[in-house]
């Protein structure tokens, strides 16, 4: 029995059909559609197929054609004030239909049925490309999200994502927001409603400038690794690629942004060659920061005055592998493990009687504090082990975040 007589027997023993679902059972579109429907308003076009005084859809109840128009009416009008160049319909139906629909499927089998929802979606993606004049794609800008139970169009905007390098030249910076103390992270007037608190972080000096330039809710750093508080990230900067939440405005010049970060942060941060990213490129930098390496600046007292011959024996005897224990005061935060990294270089420079300065080419994710300290033997082997006297990190600098081809000192 083809799609023609199956429809028919519907007809005869259910009632009758609206176009959406029509077109679900014999799963298709009109043929014609795509070529007229650009230009036309969706009112001329139900007007065409759905005949006046019938009875309503045994599938929907007519919930689909009583609405569609207005829902996309909606759509456009949250769209007005978006940038945005690609774009997705996407359906939500009440479950009595999807109810109804399945009742069909088992009573009658129709050989080329698709569901109602998809047909639905083929539909209004040519409708939404035809009013807006957007190509339709899989991960568009914009996703417009019909739902049939609220009767409300809501738009789901997708991130922007921004590559650079930050540079930190100041001490005392936090790379992450803190967690706002009035409201604990629930959001309040202090905040702005975010729960965080940007003043004093990386990602807050980058981020509300980033924000205020795409009109957008919020935004996420994520970074190659992190410094501590304390220590200053030099060099050619640290990675990282800012999510950009909800943004109104997707193409801007990263080169005016980048200005306006380092005008208005000059002497604290700044950020380098910042473009265009994307997801993928997040969970790179994610996934690849415990693989790189990393050169850092130690200025380490010792208790006690160090001769050169100490120091050359240092140079020699810290190159190697570390074993290194989960930090005494990071260990709230870090599992309880034993991490094996590599320290490939050390040189050093004598500052004082018993201050020098250390440059150590390591690999990510090693502590340098500890590996100067020892961390009470949690790290081994250690400047304070090596030296056999006490040894701590007055100040801490990271020089260089290095890919595999810069292994350089």
């Amino acid at each position: 029995m083809d799609d023609f007589n199956i429809v028919s027997r519907i007809v005869r023993e259910r009632g009758p059909l609206c176009p959406y679902c029509l077109g679900s059972l014999v799963g298709t579109l009109l043929k014609e559609f795509p070529n007229y429907v650009k230009g036309l308003s969706l009112s001329f076009i139900l007007d065409r197929l759905v005949s006046s005084g019938k009875e309503a859809c045994v599938i929907c109840s007519d919930t689909i054609s009583e609405n569609v128009e207005y829902l996309l009416e909606k759509a456009l009008n949250k769209l007005e004030n978006i940038e945005y160049y690609s774009i997705k319909a996407g359906v939500i139906l009440p479950p009595d239909i999807i109810e109804k629909e399945d009742r069909i499927r088992a009573s009658y089998n129709p050989p080329n049925m698709e569901s109602v929802k998809v047909t639905l979606i083929k539909w209004l993606d040519l409708l939404l490309s035809a009013k807006t004049g957007r190509h339709v794609s899989k991960e568009a800008d914009v996703e417009v999200i019909f739902d049939f139970s609220l009767k409300d169009a809501l738009i789901k905007v997708a991130p922007v994502f921004v590559y650079g390098r930050y540079r930190k030249l100041e001490r005392g910076i936090s790379q992450s927001r803190r967690i706002c103390q009035h409201c604990n992270g629930q959001g309040c007037e202090k905040c702005n409603w975010t729960g965080k608190i940007a003043e004093g972080s990386v990602e807050g000096m980058i981020g509300e400038v980033i924000k205020e330039a795409f009109v957008s809710e919020d935004y996420v750093l994520h970074a190659a690794g992190r410094e501590d508080v304390d220590a200053r990230m030099l060099g050619m900067g640290r990675p990282f690629v800012m999510e950009i939440i909800s943004p109104k405005k997707r193409r801007l010049d990263l080169e005016e942004i980048s200005k306006r970060i380092n005008d208005r942060w000059k002497g604290k941060i700044e950020v380098i060659g910042l473009r265009y990213s994307n997801r993928k490129e997040v969970a790179k930098i994610k996934e690849g920061s415990p693989f790189v390496r990393k050169l850092y600046r130690a200025l380490v007292e010792v208790e006690g005055d160090i001769s050169d011959d100490e120091l050359e024996k240092l140079e020699s005897s810290l190159r190697g592998i570390i074993k290194q224990r989960t930090p005494q005061r990071v260990a709230w935060r870090r599992a309880d493990i034993v991490r094996t990294k590599k320290v490939y270089d050390v040189k050093t420079m004598r500052i004082g009687k018993n201050i020098f300065e250390m440059r150590v080419l390591c690999d990510g994710g090693l502590y340098v504090k500890e590996l100067i300290s020892g961390d009470d033997g949690r790290t081994t082997p250690s400047v304070s082990e090596i030296l056999g006297k006490k040894s701590f990190c007055r100040e801490l600098d990271v020089l260089e975040v290095l890919d595999n081809s810069q292994q350089v000192m």
